[in-house]
């Protein structure tokens, strides 16, 4: 499933967990960048949550007629906008990354220890049939 979101960039304050690790910068290993992914996902995550309750408390204090806050919702909208298109994009690395690692192109990929191991049982069983003529 191709991502939506594939080559769009973020115009936005940096979240520490974006910043790659300085032990090695030229060599980029999987792994570490799942884990780092995961970790900016968990921070995405809070940050969404922090603004649900800013909303939430906005909400009310609208419905209550303050009227000065109505200033703020478009700022908090803009926010989660942003925050929800971070997590995307986070999601579609994750999902590139675990892809590459199974090797799963498209669609679908090949398990080929457990196709050779298919075609070993076929084989195997036409080798009897083989010997009848």
């Amino acid at each position: 499933m191709p991502c939506a979101l594939e080559g769009a960039t973020l115009q936005a304050k940096k979240v520490s967990s974006m910043e790659r690790a300085e032990k090695d910068p030229v060599l980029i290993r999987a792994k570490e960048d799942v884990q780092r992914l995961e970790e900016q996902r968990e921070e995405i995550a809070q940050e969404l949550d922090d603004l649900t309750t800013e909303i939430r408390e906005l909400r009310a204090r609208i419905r209550n007629g303050d009227p000065d806050r109505k200033g703020e919702s478009g700022k908090l909208l803009g926010d989660v906008k942003y925050w929800l298109k971070a997590a995307r994009e986070t999601e579609c690395e994750i999902d590139a990354i675990r892809r590459k690692e199974s090797e799963i192109t498209g669609e679908y990929g090949l398990d080929l220890e457990a196709a050779r191991h298919e075609i070993g049982c076929r084989l195997a069983r036409l080798r009897p049939c083989d010997g009848e003529r």
